[in-house]
This record gives structure tokens, sequence and C-alpha cells, in this order.
């Protein structure tokens, strides 16, 4: 029943196929292209785009509203017509000259390597008759001619005269194919341009009132015309065919442009773009829903990488559509993440966050994103997070948040229930597998399959945990990996019902405790860490780096996944690559892909290699389709680019402003730029280079270099700009190169320029310092000899005065030594007159105690007998005596020792008697009461009585000694 079913189902399809063509055909293709918009905060530019250009070197320009904008990849640039109005339409020669044609002025730019574009208007050279004009809505080169349409007149500019070209009622459209020019008038139809003159090419068009947008060659001898509203014709042999009836719905076309020898791009102001066959059948639309910001689209260009440039309100979009990798979005409404992907009987299965969505493949397409098909939602497979889908035993299985189910003929059908599902994993290889183990939510489960029938033997008895990850080794060891808590190692019971799970962490040699996780490629277990792969040493009991994956050390790996080719898939944080196979050397060359960096899905990744042409990738918007065949064979060598060159001094002067990506070219237009040399004050640099690769080839690697000032070349970067500081005076070269993630280097590009020394370096000013250096050595030369003329002089002088000074010295000497003598005599004379003095005195004052003696002898002398002993010695103490007559010569020589002491006290104090002064003498020699008494033949009460009495004739303060008193006289 089945059987003659799907017949009348195959034979009504080829009816529908044979009669409805476009009915298929006019469904969107499986995989969406990437898009990428730039708005007008990013270029700077109005908010109306009317045309599209690319010159040989890439670089991309835009007739806009503002003027004319250009994009070499990096950098935006716009450059204005003098009366600042909007540029309609624009033609590039072979030599990259810029035509456009504006408002009220046409003209062309030129490239200046330091100003950039400079523009030069045509008006000038066109009769004073036709200068009032208002759009040129199309420029256009053929042979030695440039055509520029107004809506009355079309200026042709051939050399440097303009010959004009009146409308017989009004110029509708100009355009070139296969280097004829083609125009339309509103009264005579399609015209040809030959032989100087417009002959008629058709004038009975099917379309009377309607403007011609765009005419094209499109296959061998014949041209592709679109309309304004909406219709596409095909014009052959001067006949005219409708293509696309069925698609006509009058909306506003203005532009179209060819992709491949296929395909085309029409642009259209209510739907954004529709991408059409040769039969002008609509195979896939392009929206806002599919990425554009805007889609009032106003033109549309197709560049040499096959990337659609849209210009729209207010943005510049650019569709990778020959691109590699496309995204393919199950719910182009409501978005959902892509968890997972199979391919079962030509039947694509994705898992999301919300469920799983099937579409049909066509079986004879090597791309399989170029389906024409659509998504369809798997009934009861949502309201839950759709995990994982897996085939096993010739059956799609999906692992559910609400459990395990089994897809057969687009329903679901319920293994297990009320448990979340992660993963199956088969506990052997040979077909069929009867049984296999299930990682829930809540531990392991056990899936039995018989007959044709799978069935849950239920949850085993063991560790209630999360196994999202399980993979069994060539020992039989079951791994599971948490990737917060380490590895499991897990040990079935013999009747598997129960399960053990031994914990690893950091301590048995894993690098972290968390971020591990475990899969199984190239016929082994292996454990993803954030230091790349290990595997289990089962002699060491211990994780150790893994030899075979080396290339993968240091990288934090999610997800791991290997291919029919030996390569190997992997996930990062944000980032998905390959590990290539060289078969040969036996090892691996990683291939980032940096064109969808980030769009992976984070936490739950996955990849399913379907083959070499068809890599299904998770991601935050279903899945991204990878032809990595047609990657490889897609890459080009980049081209680098220099985008300007600014120097700083005290303010900024730019000295190369891009435009040239051809190496001899940047060479010419640096070496005969007189700007290269720059004076010392421009020190400082500030380098901005590009390559002119856009849409998914965007993502590129730079590297740089000054020679002159580095060593070396920089190491590979994102950045597209180097400054440099305080460069001394010299010649440098700027170099620079990129690459891509498949490491094609481009050649590099270099720019030369001299920093001119500052004045005082210049070869003049060594001229005039060795000119003032000769005359300063000549002044120390003359100098010197003044000097030492004059040094010879004044050490004659000096000698002639040391002569003197020496014989003033010898002089001088013998007069102090003779004073000296002197003084020394002198010296002698008063010592010993001073003994001489103390030793009077000291006799003087004996003489007082002889006259004592006397006395008492006297008193002893009885008898006259002058012979007795008695008188004998009474006649010697009166001889002793007569000593004391000596005062006066004593008083003499004490005044001489002591500075006229006694005179000076006398005439001081005149009424001293004589004994006050033998006192006060005594008290000058610092003789003591005791020696005083003694000298004086009293008491000591005596003479302290003489001391009181010798103080009030002195009248002498109590407060004063006496002593003291006496040594100031």
């Amino acid at each position: 029943m089945k059987g003659i079913i799907m017949k009348y189902f195959v034979a009504l399809f080829f009816m529908l196929f044979s009669v409805f063509p476009g009915a298929l055909f006019s469904q969107n293709l499986l995989g969406l292209p990437l898009v990428y918009n730039y708005s007008k905060s990013i270029h700077q530019g109005g908010s109306r785009t009317w045309d599209i250009k690319q010159d040989s070197h890439g670089i991309m320009y835009f007739g806009n509203s503002e003027g004319l904008l250009t994009f070499d990849g990096r950098y935006w640039k716009t450059f204005s017509l003098p009366n600042h109005t909007n540029i309609r339409s624009i033609w590039i020669d072979a030599n990259d000259r810029i035509y456009v044609g504006g408002q009220g002025d046409f003209g062309y730019f030129e490239r200046s390597s330091q100003s950039g574009l400079t523009y030069r208007s045509l008006k000038e050279l066109i009769p004073p008759k036709y200068r009032n004009f208002a759009d040129i809505w199309n420029t256009v080169g053929v042979g030695q001619s440039v055509f520029f349409r107004g809506t009355d007149v079309i200026f042709e500019l051939k050399g440097q005269k303009i010959q004009v070209h009146p409308a017989a009622v009004e110029w509708y459209f100009m355009g070139q194919s296969g280097g004829i020019l083609y125009a339309q008038d509103r009264k005579n139809g399609l015209l040809e341009f030959r032989d100087n003159k417009w002959t008629p090419y058709i004038t009975d068009l099917p379309f009377k009132d309607v403007k011609i947008a765009t005419i094209m060659p499109f296959g061998k001898d014949r041209i592709l015309l679109s309309t304004l509203n909406n219709e596409n014709y095909a014009l052959q042999g001067r006949k005219m065919t409708r293509l696309n009836k069925q698609d006509n719905d009058g909306s506003y076309t203005p532009s179209l442009a060819q992709i491949d020898e296929l395909t085309f791009v029409v642009g259209n102001a209510k739907e954004g773009c529709h991408i059409r066959d040769m039969a002008g059948n609509t195979i896939q639309r392009i929206g806002v829903r599919e990425g554009l910001q805007n889609k009032n689209v106003t033109t549309v260009f197709v560049d040499k990488q096959k990337n659609i440039w849209i210009g729209t309100d207010n943005v510049i979009s650019v569709i990778s559509y020959g691109s590699a990798i496309r995204y393919l979005r199950p719910n182009m409404d409501n978005d959902v993440t892509g968890y997972s992907s199979v391919i079962f009987n030509n039947t694509l299965y994705l898992s999301s966050s919300n469920g799983v969505y099937y579409a049909n493949i066509k079986s004879d397409l090597i791309d399989q994103s170029r389906s024409p098909a659509v998504f369809s939602l798997l009934q009861g497979s949502d309201a839950g997070e759709a995990w994982r889908l897996e085939q096993l035993n010739g059956h799609v299985l999906l692992g559910h948040n609400k459990g395990l189910f089994q897809i057969t003929d687009h329903s679901i059908k319920p293994l297990t229930q009320g448990i979340g599902t992660w993963k199956l994993l088969p506990l052997n290889m040979i077909y069929p597998i009867e049984e296999s183990l299930v990682g829930t939510y809540q531990g392991l489960e056990l899936l039995h399959f018989h007959n044709g029938i799978f069935s849950s033997k239920g949850l085993l008895n063991g560790p209630s945990d999360s196994f999202r990850f399980l993979e069994q080794d060539e020992n039989g060891t079951i791994w599971a990996s948490h990737p917060y808590r380490g590895i499991y190692r897990i040990i079935l019971s013999k009747d598997k019902k129960s399960y053990q799970a031994e914990l690893y962490t950091q301590k048995n040699g894993l690098p972290a405790d968390y971020q591990n996780y475990v899969f199984r490629i190239k016929n082994q277990v292996v454990f993803a860490t954030e230091k790349g792969l290990y595997n289990y040493d089962y002699n060491s009991k211990r994780f150790v780096p893994s030899k075979q994956f080396a290339a993968f050390k240091d990288l934090t790996i999610r997800y791991l996944k290997d291919d029919q080719d030996g390569n190997i898939w992997f996930c990062t944080k944000k980032t998905v690559g390959l590990g290539q196979f060289d078969a040969k050397k036996g090892t691996y060359h990683l291939v980032n892909f940096p064109e969808i960096e980030g769009m992976s899905t984070s936490g739950f990744e996955h990849i399913y290699s379907f083959d070499k042409n068809n890599i299904y990738v998770g991601a935050e918007k279903g899945v991204l389709h990878i032809n990595y065949d047609k990657y490889l064979k897609q890459s080009f060598k980049p081209v680098a680019m220099l985008s300007q060159v600014i120097a700083t001094g005290k303010g900024d002067s730019l000295i190369f402003a891009g435009f040239f990506s051809n190496m001899s070219k940047l060479k010419e237009a640096s070496g005969k730029d007189s700007s290269r040399q720059l004076p010392a004050v421009f020190n400082s640099f500030r380098f901005s280079f590009s390559s002119p690769s856009y849409g998914i080839h965007q993502h590129l690697e730079f590297s740089y270099k000054l020679s002159g000032y580095d060593e070396n070349w920089s190491s590979w970067t994102q950045q597209s700009e180097k400054s440099y500081t305080n460069l001394q005076d010299g010649q440098y070269t700027f170099l620079v190169k990129v690459r891509n993630n498949l490491n094609q280097e481009s050649d590099v590009a270099e720019y030369s320029f001299v920093v001119l020394p500052p004045w005082y370096k210049t070869l003049w000013a060594k001229i005039g310092y060795f000119l003032l250096a000769t005359l300063g050595v000549l002044g120390l030369i003359r100098l010197r000899k003044i000097e030492q003329h004059k040094q010879q002089l004044k050490h004659e002088k000096q000698l002639e005065q040391l002569r003197y000074i020496h014989q003033l010295e010898i002089e001088k000497n013998e007069k102090e030594i003779v004073k000296l003598n002197n003084e020394k005599l002198a010296n002698e004379v008063i010592t010993k007159t001073k003994e001489l003095a103390s030793t009077s005195m000291q006799l003087l004052e004996n003489s007082g105690a002889l006259i004592k003696v006397r006395d008492e002898l006297a008193k002893l002398d009885t008898g006259d007998d002058e012979d007795s002993n008695l008188k004998r010695i009474n006649n010697l103490l009166k001889d002793i005596e007569k000593n004391s007559a000596n005062w006066n010569q004593f008083a003499s020589h004490f005044d001489e020792l002591n500075d006229g002491f006694l005179n000076k006290l006398k005439e001081k104090h005149p009424g001293l008697s004589r004994n006050d002064l033998k006192v006060c003498a005594y008290l000058k020699l610092h003789f003591t009461s005791k020696q005083i008494a003694q000298l004086q033949n009293i008491t000591v009460r005596g003479v302290e009585i003489h001391r009181y009495r010798l103080r009030k004739k002195l009248q002498v303060e109590t407060e004063l000694s006496l002593n003291d008193y006496l040594n100031t006289i």
C-alpha cells in the first residue's frame, strides 16, 4: 500500500515539476549566505546609495547622496563633488579612472598618492546651450568614449571633447552589453549606438511606458534585460522573451547584477533582493529576516569574490553569496539554537532549543545547503530542548529534555519518559548493537534492542549524576566527564544492573578539576582539557599529555569529532577549527574558521561531518553549513594594501592616501612623490593598511616591519594600524603583508620615505661647521701663542717677584732671628731677675728673724768679754741686720719685675705705710697669711688684722678679694 502511494506521489511530483517549474524553485534554498551590514554611522555617508563599482585593485566605490564613498576592506573614505550633491552613477575604466555622474555635474576622479582622489568636472566642455541639466543617471564606457545619460540629453566624452546626443522625447535608460551601447527612448524604443549614431534596435517594446533598469550579457549571444517593474526578458536576435511571469508583482526593481553563468541577483524595493536562475525563476529571497537591515534596495553589485553588495536606506550590505559557509535557520520568525544534526534517508534533521526540525535534501546535489527546501517542525518534539540526534541500528534516536525518543517517518515515538537524556553509548560494535548505555540527567540507563524494537531496562543502580559525555575505550573501560567536577571511570556490574563511578581530578594528572571532556577519535578515547588533549596511562594510572595529538597542545577544547578523511574537527570557547591530517607526516595542521567565530553553540557544541562538502556545526541560529572542499578551492592569495600614511609633527600631514595595491605602482607613487622627503619636524608616523577582501573573507591577519628601525617582522595581528614616534633622520621603508586562515600570505606592500635631517645636520650646515671649526682651530692656535707669550711674561714677572720675596724673606728671617734672640735673652734676664728678687725677698725677710734672734741673744749677754761666743754671735746678727737696709733696693727690683707695682700702688693710695707696701708685695707674690706672719714676725691674727686695715685703706669692696684687687693694679 505504501509503495503504491509513493509511486503516485512521485508521479505527481514530476507532473508539478513539468507544469509548474516555478512553483518548486520559488522556495528558498536551504542555506542562507552570511550578511554583513555597514550602517550610516560606519560608512559615514548619506542615506541613499545609487550605484556600486569595483576597481582593478579590489577597492569598492559607492555613488552616494554625500558623494563618492570608497571602502578597501578596513577603511571608509568620502570624496564630495564641488556642489556637494548626489552621485547617481559610476563607471571605472581600465586605468582605474572613476567617472561619475551627479546632480547638475559630471566628471571623473583621478588618483593622487598624497590627496587620494581629486575631482575634475567636465561641465566646462559642454556647449553652453546644454549646461543646464539635472541628474546623470547612467555612466557607461564603450570603446574610446564615455557616455553620461540625463533625461534630455546623452553626453559623449571622447578625448577632451564632448558631443551632445539630444533625446527625441526623453532618454529612459542607457547601458552596454558585449561592447555595444544601448539606450531606451520613450518614443523610439530600444536603440543601439553604431557608427557614431543611434539606430533603432527594437522599436516595439512589450513594455511601453516602463523604463529599463539593467541590460547585460547573459550566456552566449544572449542579453538579459530587466525593467523597473520587476520583469525580466531574454533578448536574442532582436527577439525578446519574458522570463518570470509568475514572479511579476509590479514592485519597483531598480537594479540587477550577474552572479555567475547560472544566476543573477535583482534588487527589489519591497523584498530586498531575489536570486534568480537562467529562466528567471526566483530561487532565493534575501530580506530583513535573512539578515538585511533594510529591504528597500536601490542598487546591487557582485564583486570579484562573488559577494553581493546592496545599497538600501541608510545601510550598505554585503552578502557572502559565493562563500563556502552558509546558515541553515529552521525557524526564521523565532530563531532557535541548534544542538545537533544528522542526515537520514535524504532528510536533514536538526535538534534545537525547541524541538526537532527536518528538511528534504536533494540527493544529486554536492552541496546540500543549495537544496531548494524548507524546514518543518517535527510534531511532538517541541516544548523542550531536543539535545542530541544519533543513528543506532538504522534508526534515528533523539535525546530530549523529556526523555529518549525514536524518529520514524517524520513522527516521534517515546522510548523513555520523565528523565532528560543526553547521549547514547553502544556497549559493543557488532551490528545490530543489542545494548547501549544512555546518559541521563540522573545517572545511567540501559537500552536494549531486539527484533528491530528498542526497549528501556530502566535506570541502573549507581551514583546519580548528569552524564552528558560517555565513551568506551579499547580496554572496555567506560569514561564519563563532568565539566565542573572531573573525569569519572565507570565500572558496570556483570549483570549490568548497577555501576560504580570513581572520580579522577587534578591529583590524577589532569591540569584542573574543571573544563574536562571525554571523546572518542581515531578509535581511541582522549580527554580534552584546558591544556590540550590527554590520554590515560594504565601503567602509571595517571592522565598524560597526548603525543599523537600534540598539535592541539594548550587549546581549551570543548568538542572533538573526526571525519572520514582522518581530519579532526574541534570547538574551543568561540572558535570552530579543523586539525587537517597529513598522512605522510602523520601530523595535524590546524585551520581556524574566523568567519564564524562566536556563532557556534556555546556550551553545547556539535559538529556533524556528512562528507567533505557538507559539514554541519550547531549554531546560535540553527546550523552553520561548511563546504570544506569548496572552502579550500575558493581560497585565494590575499593582497596587502596601504590605506594611508600620516606624518605627525606640530600637526598631522597626509603623505599617502592609498588606492594602490600593486607594488610597482606603490613604489612609483612613493618614489616620485616629493612628499616622501619630509622635514625633520615630521618624525612620527601612523600607517594604516588593509586588504580588499569582503564579507566572509574579511577576517585576515597582518604583519609589518619598518626597515631602518625594526629588525624583525611583527607577530601576526588583526590590528590594521601601526604608529612610530621620534624617528631619527634617515631612509625608511614600511613593509606590510597579510595572510588568511589557511596561511596563504600576500606579496609585501611597501612605502619608502626619507626623514630629512634638521638644518643643523644638513650638508651646508656641515660645511659651515667645518669652516667654523677651521677658523676656530686657527684662532685657538693664535690664542695659544698669545697665551703662551703672556704666560712667559707672567712667569718671568712671577720669578722676579719670587726673587724679591725671597730676599725679603731672608731679611725678615734674619730680623726674626735677632728679635727671637733678643726676646730669649730678655726672658732669661727677667727669669733670672725674678729669681734674684725672690731670693732677695727671702733674704730680706730673714733679716727680721735675725733681729729677733739678736734681741734674744742680747738679753743673754752678761759680760764684756769680747771674745765670748754670745758677743760674737750678736755681732754677726748686727751684720745680718744691716741687710734690711736693702729694702729700697728690693722695692726697686720688685717694681722692675712687676711693672712698677709699688709705685703705682703708692700713687693710687699715698696713705700706705712702708709696712703696708710690704704686705701688698707679699700678697702680690701670693704668700699665705702664715708665710706673711713669719716674715713680719707677727701672729697670723696680726696679719688678718693688717689685711683688714689694708682693705679699708684701699677701699676694696667686700665682694672683691684683696688679691684680685691688687692684680688689677
